[in-house]
């Protein structure tokens, strides 16, 4: 499977558990399903998910960079600390209300995955 194909399925799949979750009203339905599904993947899936997880944690959708960097962070991707600086640099000039939050947040990731 090629990477194209693998982000496509990594899309489809995680829009279906999320919908699934808002159809039970469990918010973190969605994450743990993403959780278990990454575990399963080999060495190349992980490397291919690496990807898919640094391209949705610089996406505009807030939703969809909240499931980024809760993965990001519990997985402990070191491959996403460059697209979590840019990340970071995004949301220093960010006008939206939530940016502050998330940027500490983001700061707080990057200084976790500097430890690892």
């Amino acid at each position: 499977m090629n990477f194209d194909e693998f982000r496509r399925q990594m899309e489809s799949y995680r829009k279906a558990v999320d919908d699934e979750a808002a159809s039970l009203k469990d918010s973190y339905l969605a994450l743990d399903r993403l959780h278990a599904v990454y575990r399963k993947f080999d060495l190349e899936e992980r490397a291919m998910a690496n990807k898919v997880l640094v391209e949705w944690a610089l996406s505009e959708d807030e939703n969809l960079r909240f499931d980024a960097l809760a993965l990001i962070d519990d997985l402990k991707i070191k491959d996403a600390k460059t697209a979590l600086l840019q990340l970071a640099s995004r949301l220093a000039t960010s006008q939206t209300s939530s940016a502050p939050y998330e940027l500490r947040k983001v700061k707080r990731i990057i200084a976790d995955l500097d430890l690892v």
